[in-house]
Order: structure tokens, then sequence, then C-alpha cells
């Protein structure tokens, strides 16, 4: 626990802390900038946090940079640190029986806060346990509607998720998350293969191809296995099959040739033809039709003649392109012609089987190689999306279980705050997504007694060390509400801190609790600091 801070600073030089319920009063007008949430930066600035000189870098302009001494007790023992605010990266723990600093960095220092309140089996940093219940005003968690994030960028899933691990539960899916983990980055590593070119992509159908290839071409190598004594004989039967095959691409060739001919022999004649009336044409028609508009024709003849020119382009770009097609197309019939004549001729050669066989193996290798490319991904992308359905499965019954905990105890208090009548805010989570509200009731002083009884829910089900609440929270919750909540913070074996002002409106029994908890009070004339500078 936190047993004090000291600063030089500060009017009363130290201020001490309670076990339980710390209170920071302020005064019957409800004065501001006397240094109310500036003491709770403070306090969030002893438990590692970074906002106070985000937020309130006035003071150390003012008043220029200076230390603050916390201390603590675990257990039987009392522990010092120094953390200044020129180095706020660095913290020196001070020896027990003297001055001695030794430095740590800010890190180490939450590391060693997080031990010391025996959070080691929780699978959070000590400000991700923490910080979002330090709701100080200038703190980006005073948002009613996300009362889980610290900071409004934060996405809800890593909300859900450290809720999760909070309540000590995150064991049962991080295997889970792991294997989603993993099984993505699979996936990310063949995709980018495939956009380098690194490996070839298939489709379905040439998966489908290239298993009926590669259950060919282990027949045919079974085959000459087989029969290799009569392939030496005959070694005319392997050079037919290859005939074969060459013939078949020799045929589609041809086919494709005689297609691209066609259409180019369609261009050749079109050119060739003019597919407009000329002028002269309309002379014989003057003499039967002497009232026609023969200038019309004319304009009529001039945009025939401007179509026909830009058809005219076109057509010789197809032709062009047409007779390109077609020489690169007798191109490959050559070279087919070249091969079969290499082929028949070489019936003699006992080296066409080794050939062939080394034909073979390129194929199936080549097959064999983007059938697995194809599997793998399939496989990979089917086990992601199975992985992701348990993950999600399993995070949901989680989440709903941890959620009713939660919701379940806010029913309690709500019951002993306002009545069993009041409807009670809920805490409802779907997938990677969060809500918390009350129905019926939107108003700023409910939102914000509904985010208080979130926090004191969370810190009685969970280890949550500490919470923190400014004065801020209570200025619109009713008076009566605001009573009974001093009465649940001081029933707390955990340090409470909270800031509050103009607390004779609250009873004389809240007063009370409140005058009793008091760690400092501070008004108009005694504020936090040495210094003034609201002026």
């Amino acid at each position: 626990m936190l047993t004090e801070i000291r600063c030089n600073k500060f009017k009363t030089g130290t201020i001490k802390f309670h076990p339980g319920f710390n209170v920071v009063l302020g005064d019957q007008a409800a004065t501001n900038s006397i240094g109310k949430s500036n003491l709770l930066m403070i306090v969030d600035f002893a438990f590692g946090g970074d906002s106070f000189l985000r937020h309130n870098s006035d003071v150390p302009k003012e008043l220029g940079h200076h230390d603050y001494r916390f201390c603590f007790r675990f257990g039987d023992k009392l522990v010092h640190f120094v953390r200044n605010t020129a180095t706020p990266n660095l913290v020196h723990q001070l020896s027990e029986d003297s001055e001695d600093e030794t430095p740590i960095s800010i890190e180490d220092y939450r590391t060693f806060l997080k031990a010391a309140y025996s959070l080691d089996d929780v699978k959070l940093t000590f400000r991700s346990i923490t910080s979002p219940f330090s709701r100080i005003w200038g703190k980006d968690n005073l948002d009613v509607k996300q009362p889980l994030h610290s900071h409004a960028k934060e996405t809800s899933a890593s909300r859900i998720d450290n809720l999760i691990k909070l309540y000590k539960k995150y064991d049962e899916i991080e295997a889970l998350s792991d294997s989603v983990r993993n099984l993505a980055d699979k996936k990310k590593t063949v995709n980018s293969a495939y956009k380098q070119n690194l490996i070839p992509k298939s489709t379905k159908s040439e998966y489908k191809n290239n298993l009926q290839l590669l259950s060919e071409v282990d027949a045919e190598i079974k085959d000459i296995k087989n029969n290799l004594a009569k392939y030496a004989i005959s070694i005319g039967e392997i050079v037919n099959r290859e005939v074969l095959e060459l013939k078949e691409t020799r045929d589609a060739l041809l086919g494709e040739r005689d297609r691209l001919s066609a259409n180019l022999s369609r261009v050749k004649r079109d050119l060739s033809k003019n597919r407009y009336i000329k002028s002269k044409a309309f002379k014989n028609l003057e003499k039967f039709f002497p009232e026609a508009n023969f200038d019309r024709f004319g304009q009529i003849e001039t945009f025939h003649s401007k179509i026909a020119s830009i058809l005219r382009d076109e057509l010789r770009a197809s032709e062009k392109e047409l007779t390109k097609g077609v020489q690169e197309i007798e191109n490959s019939i050559a070279s087919v012609d070249l091969e079969i004549s290499e082929a028949l001729g070489n019936v003699d050669e006992p080296t066409v089987i080794v050939d062939r066989v080394h034909e073979l193996a390129v194929r199936r290798s080549n097959a064999t190689r983007e059938i697995d490319y194809f599997e793998t991904d399939k496989d990979v992308t089917e086990n992601l999306r199975d992985e992701r359905m348990r993950l999600a499965e399993e995070r949901n019954s989680i989440s709903a279980h941890i959620s009713n905990i939660i919701n379940n105890k806010i029913r309690k208090l709500v019951d002993d705050v306002y009545d069993e009548h009041r409807k009670s805010p809920t805490l409802e989570i779907a997938n990677n997504s969060y809500s918390f509200s009350a129905v019926e009731d939107t108003g700023t002083g409910k939102a914000y007694s509904n985010l208080i009884l979130l926090d004191l829910a969370i810190l009685q089900t969970t280890v949550l060390p500490f919470v923190i609440h400014d004065s801020v929270l209570f200025k619109n919750i009713e008076n009566e509400a605001v009573a009974r909540l001093v009465e649940l913070y001081v029933s707390f074996n955990r340090q409470t801190f909270i800031a509050i002002d103009e607390i004779q409106k609250y009873g004389a029994k809240a007063e009370a609790i409140l005058t009793k908890q008091k760690v400092i009070q501070l008004s108009n004339e005694n504020q936090l600091y040495i210094k003034d500078w609201r002026s």
C-alpha cells in the first residue's frame, strides 16, 4: 500500500495515506484549481503513471523540476522511492538505513510494483491493470460509454482481452490465440509468396488438372519401368506417344491460326470497301427532286466520311495485331513441326527413353509442387477459419461469464446505493465490442454513478490493487447516492483515492466519514503547492 508522498513543494511537506479509503477534501465553495486533481495525478505518478507531466506540465514550469518521494508498505517492510519531474523515466530506490539511491528504469519500477502487489499471475503490465481505473480529470478514461478504455484509440477487442486477463481467464484462450496468430502468419507468408511470384498460384480447376496430369505421368513412368526391355527394342512406342502429344498441340495451333486468319480476311475486306454515298451520286436525283436540300446531303456525306476515317484507323490497327498473331502461331507451328521431325528421326536412338523419362520427371515435379502449394494454402485457410471460430466461441463464453460476475455485483451495489427498484446498468460483451449503460437513465449524474459502481464491482471481484476517482465524477450524482457511495468506499480493505468537495450536503454521517478519512483539505487559501499561479 502507498503510505506517504513527500515533496518540498507541498505546503504540508508530507501527505500520509490510509490503508483503505483516502479522501482529498475541497472546500464548501467547490473552488477549482487548488490542487485536488493535481494530488490524484501525483498518486497516479507514484504508481508509475505518466499522465501527471503530460496534463499538468504547468507544475514543473512554475515550480521548477523537483522530487516526489514515495513510501510503500508491503507486509512489514517499508520501501522508499524518488521520482523527479526532469527524469520521469528513472526512479531511485532509497536504502533502508541511508540516503543512498539505486537508479532503476520506470519499466523495472512498474515490474517491482506488480510483484509487490502479488499480480505476477495476471498476464498484463502493472499499468495495464491499474490505468483504466485511475479516473482523473485530464486522463482519457472518463468516457462513460467506453469505461474499459484507458485511451480512445485502443480497440474494444484489446480492452476485452485485458478484462479477461484481469479475471485470470486468459489461459483458456491463449493457446487458441497463439494458434490463430501462427496460422495468420503462415497465410500472410503464402500470400506474399504468391504476390512476389515466388511460388505459382493455382485455381481449383488447375489443381484438378494437375492431379490428372500427375496420375497420367505416374502411370507412364510405371509402364516404362515395367516394360523397359520392350521399349529398348521398340523405341518407336515412346516416340509415338510424344508425336501424338505434339500433334495435339499442332492441331490446337492450326485451329487458332484459322480463326485469326478468318478475322484478318474480314478486316482486309472491310478496308477495301467504301461504306458511304458520295455527293456526285446525288446529282442525278436533282432533276427528279428539284426542291430537295442537297446541301444537307453534303453534310451527311462529310459526317459519313469522318466516321469512315475513324473506322479505317481502327481496322488498320486490328489488321496489324491480327497479322502479328497469325505470324506468332505460324512460328509455333513450325517449332512443333521441327520437334515432330526430330522425334521421328530418333526412332533408332536409345537415348529417347532417357529423354522421355526426364521430361516426365520434370512435369511430375512441377505438378507435384503446384499441388502441394495449393493444398498448403487450402489447409492453412481452412484451419485459420476453424481456429478463429473456436477462439471466438471460447472468448464469447468467457466474456459472458465475466460480465455476469460484474453485473451481479453491480446489481448488489445499486441496491445499496439506490434501492432494489432502481434498474442496474449492465456490461454487455459481444465478439469484439462491448457496451455499458442503463437504458432508462442517461443523465450525466447516473452515468458517472454507473462508472463508479463498475470500478467498485471490479475492485471487489478481482485483484485490482486500487481505484482513483476525481471530484468530477461526483458533481451531478444525487446527494443521497454519494453518501451511500462513501459508505461503500470505506468498507473496502484495499486502497481507494477520491477527491470531493461540498461535503456537508451529503449528510452528517457521510461528512464524518469523509473528514475522518481525509489525507489533506484544500481550499482557496490552503492550496496544495507553496506557489499560487492561477492569476
